[in-house]
């Protein structure tokens, strides 16, 4: 099994998605020097898991599928 894989189809993997954005969400709330909105940040950070299996091949539930010869 690939990491691509498992990582489409792990709950594990559902969770590290989740736990990595709100942590990351975390840190850029309490990062001063980077004078971004808390809303914004929210926002974005909350649309990260979204966004990884979106861009993973192997995630198949967003309406990427294997296209036929004749498509």
């Amino acid at each position: 099994m690939s990491f691509l894989t498992w990582f489409a189809h792990s709950p594990l993997a559902s969770f590290v998605k989740v736990f990595g954005a709100g942590f990351l969400g975390w840190i850029l709330v309490n990062a001063d020097t980077l004078d971004i909105h808390p809303a914004v940040t929210i926002g974005l950070v909350s649309a990260l898991p979204i966004l990884i299996n979106w861009l993973n091949p192997e995630y198949t539930n967003y309406g990427r599928a294997e296209l036929d010869e004749t498509d």
